[in-house]
């Protein structure tokens, strides 16, 4: 009996087995259910904050929670709580460590809060009021008030103090912002003879007060506005009141309003602003000097200038904008006239050169003199590669040599490029690769392209570059002739703003003829009397030459 209880005991039934299953099955159910549970914990944890579902209450504790919330694993953000003597009352400030200037905070808040009341009046206890906090505790230069707790937040990371006291369902925001920006040095990209030698910086405030420095006059305005939903960039609206369009200004605004970025740089901001987001050309035109900046507000345009990024935006941009440089204006109006011309040359030239080249001498080499015709011809012999091969692989090599002039350091690019163009034409020409003619024309083509003053027009005039070469040597000079044909058609189909891009080259009635004095030809000072009519100003007159004197 015994020994039948020990096998039963040894073999459990079926209905064991089965429980068994089930409790290991549970087990294993369970310890998922937990790690589940863990996971889900820890994405709340993590999950993004918004301060907005947050709102500021007459408790502190309760604003203390939800700033803990918000700031939630930020080491460098401080909850510093205090009581205020005056009041007996207690309090917290909340600020960024390395975006606040601790002597304002030293000084001009915890000193001033914390200091007991003189010895020997009784009175009663003050409420705690925004007026009284601001008026009589507190000698912070700037102090405002605000309701959200979003608002707030953004403040203090910002740069900004908050001050959350107990019993008041208000937030005090103390200016404490610690201004660390380089210093105001020399324009890197656009260079001037004889203009100002200052540039605009990554800090949003050091750029209008360049601009400010430059305007004193209260019908400059300047707007800000946040955009980036994560970044929360401020971005600064510039226009003269009374000289701009408001139209205008509405547009801009409009468009900023409606980037749903996370962070808004200056090369994102205008894929985004542009009418015409697939053109290859630009049609909003970037700058680094105040100066330029200045005279485009005076003549009536916007100005939109980001935080942390030296290069501002001017709206609208003009096909002749990016042609002219102050230094046409600094000097004699003949020879300023004679300067810009000469750019507009050079970018055809640095535009079509190669293609012109492939087309007459594969199509059309009657074009040239007998004797010019003989020597090209007499260089060309015994090369491997067609004119249309060899002409591709210098200009291929032109761009690797200048984007490795940019990308390396300014001592050593320059050098790089002139160096490495001398050795490899040289050494090219000495192989039997490629003709001599053909170094020469690549060597026109770069010069000319560096004449163009803004970069931003360059680059689409060296992509149109290879279009031109294929139809040259595809169709000779019909090929050439329409593919300049169709970049023409496509300018006059763009449009900036709202404006046409040609509107000064190619004005829409009598009274816009007076724009082509600042297109090619520079006129006179005095004659210059006038904003250009495209803008549909509101002051038309940038010149009172019957004022009195």
């Amino acid at each position: 009996m015994k020994k039948n209880n020990i096998s039963n005991l040894n073999c459990p039934d079926d209905n064991t087995i089965a429980k068994l299953r089930e409790l290991r099955s549970a087990i294993t159910h369970a310890r998922q259910v937990e790690s589940d549970m863990e996971a889900i914990t820890r994405s709340l944890k993590e999950r993004s904050v918004n301060p907005g579902i947050y709102q500021i209450t007459d408790s502190l504790d309760t604003n203390v929670a939800h700033l803990e919330e918000i700031f939630a694993d930020s080491n460098d953000i401080h909850i510093r709580e205090l009581f205020i003597m005056p009041l007996q009352r207690k309090a917290v400030i909340v600020f960024v460590e390395s975006m606040t200037d601790q002597a304002i905070i030293n000084g001009h808040i915890m000193q001033k809060l914390t200091m007991p009341p003189i010895t020997g009046l009784s009175s009663p206890l003050p409420q705690p009021t925004y007026e009284y906090l601001k008026n009589t505790l507190l000698t912070a230069a700037s102090v405002t008030a605000a309701q959200e707790m979003e608002a707030a937040t953004k403040r203090v990371l910002s740069g900004d103090t908050a001050l959350f006291v107990d019993g008041l369902s208000t937030a005090l925001i103390i200016a404490t912002r610690k201004v660390d920006s380089r210093a105001v040095s020399d324009p890197q990209v656009e260079s001037d003879i004889s203009g100002p030698r200052d540039a605009f910086t990554e800090e949003l405030r050091v750029n209008i007060t360049l601009v400010r420095r430059r305007i004193k006059n209260p019908n400059l305005v300047v707007k800000r506005v946040t955009i980036g939903l994560r970044s929360e960039t401020d971005v600064g609206i510039l226009y003269f009141r009374g000289i701009v369009n408001m139209k205008l200004v509405q547009e801009v605004e409009e468009r900023l309003k409606d980037l749903n970025i996370d962070d808004p740089t200056i090369s994102g901001m205008k894929g985004l602003l542009t009418d015409h987001p697939f053109s290859p050309f630009p049609t909003i035109l970037t700058t680094e000097r105040p100066d330029k900046f200045t005279a485009a507000l005076l003549m009536g345009k916007v100005g939109v200038i980001v935080d942390g990024t030296p290069y501002c935006l001017i709206v609208p941009a003009m096909f002749s904008d990016f042609f002219q440089a102050n230094d046409d204006y600094a000097q004699n109006w003949l020879i300023g006239t004679l300067t810009r011309i000469s750019r507009y040359i050079n970018a055809f030239l640095g535009l079509s050169f190669p293609a012109l080249y492939v087309a007459i001498i594969s199509f059309h080499p009657a074009f040239l003199p007998t004797p010019l015709a003989l020597i090209i011809g007499a260089t060309r012999e015994g090369l491997p590669f067609p004119t249309f091969l060899e002409t591709l692989i210098m200009v291929i090599v032109l761009e690797i040599m200048q984007e490795a002039g940019i990308r390396l350091p300014k001592n050593v690019g320059s050098a790089v490029s002139i160096v490495g163009g001398l050795v490899i034409g040289d050494a090219a020409v000495r192989a039997g690769l490629v003709s001599p003619p053909i170094v020469i024309v690549t060597s026109f083509t770069a010069i000319a392209s560096f004449t163009i003053v803004h970069h931003n027009m360059g680059l689409p005039l060296r992509l149109l570059r290879f279009m031109l070469m294929v139809l040259a040597a595809s169709f000779g000079m019909f090929g050439v002739t329409m593919g300049l044909l169709a970049i023409a058609v496509h300018l006059a189909t763009l449009e900036s703003f709202g404006q046409p891009y040609l509107a000064t080259i190619a004005p829409r009635n009598f009274a816009a003829l007076r724009d082509l004095k600042a297109t090619a030809i520079i006129l006179p000072p005095n004659t210059m009397d006038k904003r250009p009519a495209y803008l549909e100003t509101e002051d038309s007159v940038r010149q009172n030459k019957n004022k009195e004197r």
